[in-house]
């Protein structure tokens, strides 16, 4: 009795183990909610119309994303991840025009390169902590007061990176679940400059923002 009580022990930790020191290929799958932001709305060019006032600056939405990366067996693995194309619009004013808002719309997706090390705990889980850099293209264009009055749109790719970190729960051979948190920066973005015709008759109004985004992450991933 004792000696299966002791090799049932053995089986239990040695499983987990198997799973995280496994080496090879393997593709992922991740639904994510984020809550993105459009910080520094304030650096937008619009001369002349008193002070810059506050809108809609944050969006939630979820979102989905597509890996394939490299295990290597001593608790690394790195990947590359297509994050998937999101639209999202955010406002802003001035207290010269009060109902003259600017609609600044949004098409983000990214390319990262993303590197994990995964900390064993026993029994399938694992803690783990990442970093990524990659390229966030964004398209802005957008509208003021009204769609009519719109601005060119730009199209940019940015630099990006991430910091994240989250548990791993491996419930059988090859396949892992995630569930994690990770913030990414995604540069600064502008839009074109106006092609509507303001009180100065200049092509002096363009929108800016940072935009960055805080995301909950649950993923799968498949080893091959």
């Amino acid at each position: 009795m004792k000696i299966n009580a002791f090799a049932s022990v053995l089986l239990l930790t040695a499983l987990p183990l198997s799973v995280f020191a496994s080496e090879g290929y393997y593709g992922a799958a991740r639904l994510f909610h984020a809550d993105q932001s459009a910080r520094e709305m304030d650096s937008s060019s619009r001369p002349g119309v008193g002070q810059f006032v506050s809108g809609h600056e944050r969006e939630r939405f979820y979102n989905g994303a597509f890996a394939v990366g490299y295990q290597f067996g001593n608790g690394w693995r790195t990947e590359g991840e297509y994050v998937l194309r999101k639209e999202s619009e955010y406002t802003s004013g001035s207290t010269a025009f009060p109902d003259s808002f600017n609609h600044m719309k949004t098409d983000v997706s990214r390319l990262m390169l993303n590197v994990y090390r995964d900390y064993q705990l026993g029994y399938g889980f694992a803690l783990y902590g990442t970093a990524g850099i990659g390229i966030a293209r964004v398209k802005v264009d957008g509208w003021q007061g009204n769609p009519s009055r719109d601005y060119a749109d730009s199209t940019q790719d940015n630099f990006a990176w991430s910091l994240g970190a989250g548990v791993s729960y491996s419930p059988i051979e090859r396949l892992t679940l995630d569930l994690g948190y990770r913030y990414i920066d995604m540069g600064k973005v502008e839009s074109g400059y106006n092609r509507f015709t303001n009180a100065r008759g200049l092509k002096d109004e363009q929108m800016k923002a940072r935009l960055v985004s805080s995301e909950v992450v649950l993923g799968a991933r498949y080893l091959f």
